[in-house]
């Protein structure tokens, strides 16, 4: 987090906690809190003012000291909500979001394949989709199309040069794409007459 969202973000809790009936014992205690969040304030403001080294150093200390001490009352905080997102919500500290994806990605579509300036090569094009780590692609020549070449990857899907390729020959190329979960299916078969 930058200094101002760390402000924001400790000026949320520090409001939402305050006479919150869900933790009536915070700690540390919100008063500390307060205290430790006025040095932070005081020394950021002395950094945009004068900005010596000196001043970014004492920032820098009174920020650790700060984060700390919001790791504990995080601590306290989950420790009382016992997993009711109810409870940890009004306490104002941000949660994470929920995972959206337990699966691998979809067929790729819209595979094309367009010739370059050079002989002897191709680009290869198609849709992306989100969350995806890397594409891969395999090609073989349609005399042979169960010979497929060894899978490349790539992470764009605009500019993907593949050479050296025999000029005057049909190949098939497919697309599948990888996410954390695994590798979606392979794309339907695109074909080209190399030039």
């Amino acid at each position: 987090m930058k200094d101002d969202e760390l402000v924001i973000t400790v000026q949320t809790i520090l409001r939402a906690m305050d006479s919150n009936t869900h933790f009536t014992t915070p700690s540390p205690a919100l008063a500390d809190v307060q205290t430790e969040l006025d040095d932070f304030l005081t020394k950021l403001a002395a950094v945009r003012k004068r900005g010596a080294p000196e001043d970014t150093a004492l920032k820098n200390e009174s920020r650790i000291i700060l984060v700390d001490t919001m790791a504990k009352l995080s601590y306290y905080v989950n420790l009382t909500a016992n997993g009711i997102l109810s409870v940890l919500l009004s306490s104002g500290f941000p949660t994470n979001p929920s995972p959206t994806t337990t699966q691998p990605p979809v067929k790729i579509q819209g595979v094309k394949l367009l010739d370059t300036n050079q002989s002897g090569q191709v680009r290869l094009q198609f849709q992306m989709q989100k969350k995806i780590r890397i594409y891969e692609y395999r090609y073989a020549k349609s005399t042979d199309p169960e010979n497929w070449s060894d899978r490349n990857s790539t992470t764009d899907s605009r500019i993907t040069v593949i050479a050296p390729l025999e000029p005057g020959i049909r190949y098939l190329f497919q697309v599948r794409a990888v996410n954390q979960h695994g590798a979606g299916d392979w794309s339907d078969s695109a074909t080209i007459i190399v030039r």
